[in-house]
């Protein structure tokens, strides 16, 4: 599958800021200009204020001016449609923020078609910043569009030469992101690893739960520290005011993974965790914090992201029981959680089949694991008496995919009552309990169809088919889950699911 490039704004940090930079995609590189006023956060972006917004953000679709440029050309991979008099960026009212068609003088918006000094708006690709759902003040129509000839500030988009726009629209692609951020902040060979753990906590003046938020337990995952990121903004600007209880947030928890942009550092932090009294490598010495702060704690939301493609889904624990596994007594309380914090699909069960595919990969002859090695942040959590799901917002480079776990974030506070706000509706629709686990035995298995995880599957239908030609298939309806196309000897090449009779509503 071909990787869609993204586009890279990179600005120097200086003192009284900068609006010059440069923008690269793939080899290419060009000069750019930003807001007049810099660079800023895009929780802190408002209205009027010449910034733009820190952050990763879709490019979905673009315009030209056909008068001006009648050759413009209509090959393009990227799509364009044509302006038109009727067009109006909407910077009120009840669709601020939004493309609308009128040909009302009067309303308050951009009308893309007016000519400009330089004819700066002839190309205008939209960036998708406060679009999925927009706030009103947060900032709008912020657009890469053609920046004057000399190269001066814009009122927040992304200005780049006039004579280099040709270039740029060939290079664009659908499905494509644009990154803006200072220069450095991609600079992660020069960042020191051994950065210590940071976390930042609110505590109410009135009694109530401890809350934990956690991020990048994978360093490739950047959506929970975005998401954490603009809580902290908020919980410090008193637009989420925590009355009662505390709540911390770690944005980053493994530094090292992820200012090298990987899943891991040394490895999977977020297998065998434990408190390690001699540490091996760089996640125990990282463990062994995170345990400490997990145990001060009740309640865990850890966010995450995934590769491929798919809708965000809620691992939550096991029933409540007594076992030698996962004993637990916080099954109620930790599925009305689960329901609460806006996602759909919540699946349960894992720890025990992970078990048994370590099982199976020891029949198989490969290297033997413990049951520990499935212990996470949420087993641990679990463990040490509280209760916790991992939140999957959605794949790795979906913008939106921070808006899922922001909105988790503000559910969770609500829903514990740590702010005054109402009690978030329950969410999630689908139960799913992992029953299943199938494992690639050799070279050449495969799994039979392209799915994503919560996909519905019919008993009977063949989910993998082996190398020597035989197949398994669902013993009965179900879904799949984790599904693992790359998959060598030795791996799961996916989990199963079934309905789960399991009640989220209490």
């Amino acid at each position: 599958m071909t990787t869609v490039p993204k586009i890279i704004v990179r600005v120097p940090r200086q003192e009284g800021g900068s609006h010059l930079g440069q923008l690269t995609i793939g080899d290419w590189t060009i000069p750019c200009t930003v807001g007049a006023g810099g660079l800023i956060h895009a929780s802190f972006k408002r209205e009027g204020d010449t910034r733009t917004p820190i952050g990763v953000f879709p490019l979905r679709y673009g315009f030209f001016d056909g008068s001006a440029l009648p050759d413009f050309p209509r090959d393009l991979a990227f799509p364009f449609v044509p302006l038109s008099d009727d067009m109006i960026w909407e910077e009120e009212g009840s669709e601020y923020n939004r493309l609308v068609f009128s040909e009302n003088d009067e309303r308050s918006g951009e009308r893309l078609s007016r000519p400009r000094p330089e004819r700066l708006f002839d190309v205008i690709i939209p960036i998708g910043f406060n679009d999925s759902v927009p706030e009103i003040g947060r900032g709008s129509a912020i657009f890469i569009h053609a920046a004057r000839a000399d190269m001066s500030g814009t009122a927040g988009c992304i200005g780049i030469p006039k004579e280099r726009m040709p270039d740029l629209v060939r290079r664009l692609r659908p499905g494509m992101l644009i990154d803006i951020g200072y220069a450095q902040a991609d600079d992660r060979e020069r960042l020191d690893p051994e950065t210590p753990v940071e976390t930042v906590r609110f505590t109410g003046l009135d009694r109530g739960p401890k809350l934990i938020v956690i991020g990048a337990v994978h360093g490739n995952e950047t959506c929970g520290p975005q998401a954490i990121l603009r809580a902290i903004d908020d919980c410090r600007a008193g637009r989420l005011a925590i009355r009662r209880g505390e709540v911390t947030f770690l944005p980053v928890a493994n530094m090292k993974a992820y200012r090298q942009g990987t899943r891991e550092g040394d490895r999977n932090l977020n297998r065998d965790l434990r408190e390690k009294t001699i540490p091996e490598d760089y996640e125990d010495r990282v463990g062994n914090h995170i345990c400490s702060l997990l145990r001060e704690h009740e309640v865990l939301l850890d966010l995450h992201s995934f590769r491929g493609e798919g809708e965000p889904f809620i691992f939550a624990g096991p029933l409540d029981n007594t076992g030698p596994i996962e004993p637990f007594r916080h099954a109620t309380a930790e599925g009305a959680f689960a329901a609460r914090l806006g996602t759909a699909v919540v699946i349960h069960g894992w720890l025990d089949v992970y078990g048994r595919f370590l099982k199976e990969r020891e029949r198989l002859g490969h290297a033997s694991r413990t049951i520990s090695e499935g212990v996470g942040t949420t087993e641990y959590m679990r463990f040490s008496g509280g209760y916790g799901v991992t939140l999957e917002c959605g794949s790795h480079d979906d913008p939106h995919a921070s808006e899922v776990g922001y909105t988790a974030i503000v559910n969770a506070l609500a829903h514990l009552g740590l702010i005054d706000a109402p009690p978030p509706k329950v969410a999630a629709e689908t139960v799913i309990q992992v029953t299943d686990i199938f494992v690639c035995e050799a070279e050449g298995d495969r799994l039979e169809g392209e799915w994503r995880t919560g996909d519905a599957i019919a008993a009977g239908q063949v989910i993998v088919r082996r190398t020597d030609g035989e197949t398994i298939t669902a013993s009965k309806d179900g879904f799949i889950i984790f599904p693992n196309s790359t998959a060598k000897p030795g791996d799961g090449l996916c989990y199963f699911g079934v309905a789960s009779s399991r009640s989220l509503s209490e």
